[in-house]
């Protein structure tokens, strides 16, 4: 649980982070784009001008160019006029083009095309004149520069409708760039404020997680004390029980035997010699008895001479024996080929189990089940006695006490796992797994 809440806030970590990223990513490129096409805009309404005033003023030159060669009677100064005339000739066209490439619209590219039919019928008059003879300008002069200046201002009131339309377009494409600025400003704001709620949200959750943490450390801080407690507490038991059993039954046997030896005479009876040696007999008997019980008790020699089926086994029958509950055992023999601690953690989950069972349950059967798999040991105790309120905290084995604790720590050192089912009046169910080698697994043996 706590590595998904750490991979989720990770997460929404980094999708903050992406956001933050591409809102300002996204303020670059819409600046720059902005920029770049009110640039792009100046630039070409500049160059459009500039294009028309150049048309303008040929317009004028060719005028003068043409008014100086009807007054000049040297006919060798034609060939300079025609010259003077070519060159503005070819400055109006390209300028012309300046303006057909700029942006246009359909109303400005018709009057730009009567702009340029009239300026090219004034170029074709003009270059008629200048190869007039000198009696054809003689006789044509007056009248031709008559006309000519009406020409010139049609084409200047043409020259200015197209700029009048360019001014009109040129505000069109500023008013387009400023509802796009607008546009990727209101965008902007609401990627800022999904951001700042992202943030928050984010700050949100990382608090309460933390003040949840804090919240789990503290428990587990008082759990750790209180269970610290209650091994020294079961410690202290077990020591003052292994030493009364040593005292009372190891020690007064030992006693009662150097008594008994003591009291052997060299000079009694056959008879007697042969009773008091017997006595002593008996006593030592017992006081091994009592020794093996408690090492049993401690570790069954059985485990490691036998392996693990037969002490389950010798486990079982000593919990019938003692406890007279009904034990129903199943054991896989293939459990002997696990390996030493686990072997050690089976016995023990299994012998915490029953004597929970026995001494706090009031079961009357218990079944236990341990069977191999390809994945490893599974196992399971069940009784039907008087159950618990289960810890919803850790799955049952936190409330009732040191021993279940103690299980299934054994259990998460050897990577396994253990889960206690149990409720008040529906008895205990434990469950546990430990990972192992591939073992092959032969018949049931049967314990009970």
């Amino acid at each position: 649980m706590l590595v998904r809440r750490s991979i989720l806030l990770a997460f929404a970590f980094a999708s903050l982070l992406l956001i933050i990223g591409g809102a300002a990513f996204a303020i670059w490129r819409g600046a720059e784009n902005e920029q770049n096409e009110v640039a792009a805009l100046h630039a070409a309404h500049f160059a459009a001008g500039d294009a028309l005033a150049t048309i303008r003023a040929n317009v004028f030159l060719g005028g003068v160019i043409t008014r100086d060669s009807l007054l000049d009677p040297d006919s060798l100064h034609a060939v300079r006029y025609n010259e003077q005339f070519s060159e503005i000739q070819s400055a109006t066209e390209k300028s012309f083009r300046v303006l057909v490439q700029s942006e246009q619209s359909a109303e400005e590219r018709a009057a730009l095309n009567r702009l340029h039919d009239r300026v090219n019928s004034y170029w074709d008059s003009t270059k008629t004149v200048l190869d007039w003879s000198p009696a054809q300008k003689n006789a044509s002069r007056a009248t031709f520069l008559q006309e000519r200046p009406r020409y010139r201002a049609e084409i200047v009131e043409l020259a200015g409708q197209v700029e009048q339309l360019m001014a009109v377009n040129f505000s069109r494409e500023r008013s387009r760039i400023t509802s796009a600025d607008d546009r990727f400003r209101g965008s902007l704001a609401g990627t800022t404020a999904l951001a700042l709620l992202l943030g928050l949200g984010i700050a949100a959750a990382t608090v309460l997680h933390i003040a949840r943490l804090e919240r789990q450390t503290a428990t587990a801080d008082a759990e750790l004390r209180r269970l610290s407690g209650q091994i020294r507490v079961a410690q202290e038991q077990e020591r003052r029980y292994l030493s009364r059993e040593l005292h009372d039954q190891a020690g007064q046997m030992l006693t009662g035997l150097r008594m008994e030896l003591a009291s052997i005479s060299h000079d009694a009876g056959e008879e007697e010699f042969s009773e008091r040696i017997a006595h002593a007999k008996g006593i030592v008997e017992q006081t091994l008895r009592v020794v093996r019980n408690i090492a049993m008790m401690l570790r069954p020699s059985m485990l490691d001479d036998l392996g693990l089926a037969s002490a389950i086994g010798w486990l079982v029958r000593d919990i019938k024996r003692s406890s007279g509950i009904d034990v129903i055992a199943q054991v896989d023999p293939a459990v002997d080929g696990l390996h030493d601690a686990q072997c050690t953690c089976v016995y023990r989950v299994v012998q915490e189990a029953l004597t929970n069972a026995a001494r706090h349950s009031g079961a009357r059967s218990v079944g236990l089940v341990l069977n191999m798999s390809g994945e490893g040991v599974e196992g399971s105790v069940v009784d039907n006695g008087l159950g618990f309120e289960a810890s919803k905290k850790n799955g049952g084995a936190g409330s009732a006490g040191i021993g279940l604790v103690g299980m299934e720590e054994r259990v998460r050192e050897l990577g396994g796992r253990l889960k206690v089912v149990t409720s008040p009046g529906n008895g205990v169910r434990i469950e546990f797994h430990l990972p192992s080698a591939d073992i092959t697994k032969p018949e049931y043996a049967s314990l009970a």
